[in-house]
């Protein structure tokens, strides 16, 4: 009682006391408020053990401690939905670590909400990006200006412009080849990722400019400072990083040196480009456009009065632009690299696929690599007639998807499985990638093996089935260019290279119970979070000429 007398005179004196203990509780009592509604909300729901005090961390904790450091939580969730026997749909409750998530495995399920309903873009994929390319891009928008970005982009993703554009393949792939040699003459052991970044680049580039920037022979800045830029994101996901404020500032400063080269460079392509067709009253095409950046500017320069005198880019359009160039040359390089990655290194341990490829390229293209490399230029429709090539690269993608989708509910928004209304609103993260869906026994048989032959008959496999590029709308816009430009890429290589990893180091047991891939390329089968799911150590590789 005494104690009680002396706090209570002690807060009569102090008021300062008064206030920061109430506000003390109310934000304890906040907290332990927020932490209910969350825990109740999933309590009920499809998934792994709960708890009412940890949520599913604990669950998540163990299955991180099975995989390498830094996985894309990809993997998690597929190692969960195994485990746990999560077939269909099923919810992970992270708070207050990270967003809650509802995990959507089933095909049909995929569907209801990215073809026949489609659900919007979260958030957080507009949060994550805004570091890296700002706010606005086309991957993470929704509404209008999705729209307007969607239909002015269209145009030179469409077949009819990508088959324009196999020369181009075939001209950067050439120095490709180039750099190849030297390696070969070598033997040195080099970076996969590092090496085919600046061939996809130099690609992405010229079709987002129509000029090159030569990051494989002088080198690009450009490129350099976008993948510094990435890492610097990508590092945000290591909490030694991420709430470390002497790190973020540090951080902080080197973005703003990248960016202050960055974006000087990208914005004067952009001003000279609009000057240009405005000053030679040029209006771009929409059916057979010189570049990307052509069609994004096309909608200023087709106004009407638009003059040299009065000609100008608003802020506001500047931002939308700078932000959908980097969006561009960020995406258009990185998962097509990711992909070639991962095709060589499953080819690396399959002579078999590699020798039915080849037949089916000396069989439609012709006996040596210069006769294939006319076929292609003079007929490029040909590559559409190169099944399985085609159906190698499905299955490099089905094994190792690497983009990753995220939609958000509004409120009330329900989706049915097996007779029951669930909730995908709440602010839940609703996943939309296919990797558990690769890996279900119930949709592929022997997921862990590479057979490109699955994807050839007799029994069709659906199309829903195959998640990589996602479904409907808002399905990734390059999956044509990326698909023609890797058909390109096998034909000009198989046939006089072989790729083999370096550093192997197998696991004498699989860590996980969703694949066994680990047993005989080690750890790299598990992908790095990054802006995608990416090749573990950059994929180090040597390379052989073929006899």
């Amino acid at each position: 009682m005494d104690v009680l007398n002396q706090l209570s005179a002690y807060a009569v004196r102090r008021p300062v006391f008064v206030s920061a203990w109430t506000l003390t509780v109310a934000l304890v009592l906040n907290v332990i408020y927020r932490g209910y509604r969350q825990r109740r909300f999933y309590r009920n729901l499809p998934g792994p053990p709960h708890s009412w005090l940890f949520g599913h961390l604990k669950v998540m904790g163990e299955i991180s401690a099975l995989m390498p450091p830094n996985c894309h939580p990809q993997l998690y969730f597929t190692e969960m939905a195994r485990r746990y026997n999560l077939d269909g749909i099923f919810y992970v409750d992270l708070w207050p670590v990270g967003p809650g998530s509802c995990l959507v495995t089933d095909p049909d399920l995929l569907d209801q909400i990215t073809v026949r309903k489609v659900l919007p873009q979260h958030p957080m994929v507009d949060d994550f990006l805004s570091a890296m390319i700002g706010r606005g891009g086309i991957s993470a928008v929704n509404g209008p200006l999705w729209k307007r970005l969607h239909n002015a982009m269209n145009p030179a993703f469409s077949w009819t412009h990508i088959r324009h554009l196999t020369d181009l393949f075939v001209d950067e792939c050439v120095q490709f080849r180039k750099n190849l040699d030297k390696l070969a003459e070598t033997g040195e052991v080099f970076s996969m990722e590092h090496l085919s970044a600046r061939l996809i680049f130099d690609v992405i580039a010229r079709i987002v400019f129509n000029f090159p920037l030569h990051a494989q022979t002088t080198g690009s800045q450009d490129l350099e400072d976008l993948r510094e830029l990435i890492l610097l994101v990508e590092g945000q996901s290591d909490i030694t990083i991420a709430y470390n404020p002497v790190e973020q500032i540090k951080r902080w400063w080197r973005r703003r040196q990248v960016l202050g080269r960055l974006h000087p460079s990208i914005l004067g392509k952009i001003h000279e480009r609009f000057e240009m067709l405005v000053n030679e009253k040029i209006v771009p095409s929409r059916k057979d456009p010189n570049s990307i950046l052509d069609l994004m500017l096309r909608e200023y320069v087709d106004q009407e009065g638009m003059t040299k005198a009065n000609a100008k880019l608003s802020k506001a359009d500047v931002d939308v632009l700078l932000t959908n160039v980097k969006a561009l040359l960020v995406g258009g390089h990185g998962t097509t690299t990711d992909t070639l990655c991962y095709m060589y290194m499953l080819l690396s341990k399959s002579p078999q696929v590699v020798e039915k490829m080849l037949q089916e390229h000396i069989e439609q293209l012709g006996p040596d690599t210069e006769a294939s490399i006319q076929t292609m230029v003079d007929t490029p429709e040909i590559l559409q007639k190169l099944p399985y090539t085609d159906a190698v690269i499905k299955e490099t993608l089905r094994i190792f998807p690497v983009g990753y989708g995220v939609r958000e509910g509004p409120p009330g928004a329900k989706i049915t499985y097996k007779g029951r209304d669930l909730p995908v609103d709440h602010g839940v993260a609703v996943s939309t990638q296919g990797h558990d869906l690769h890996y279900n026994t119930l949709f592929f048989a022997d997921p862990t093996v590479f057979r490109p032959e699955r994807w050839l008959g007799p029994e069709e496999i659906p199309r829903s089935y195959f998640r990589t590029f996602g479904r409907g709308p808002r399905a990734c816009l390059g999956q044509n260019l990326a698909t023609n430009e890797l058909k390109v890429i096998l034909v000009m290589t198989v046939r006089d290279y072989s790729f083999e990893c370096s550093g192997l180091k197998p696991n004498d047991k699989p860590k996980t119970t969703y694949t066994n891939l680990d047993t005989v390329y080690g750890d790299i089968v598990f992908q790095e979070l990054g802006l995608e799911a990416k090749p573990r150590g950059g994929m180090m590789m040597t390379v052989k000429k073929r006899t």
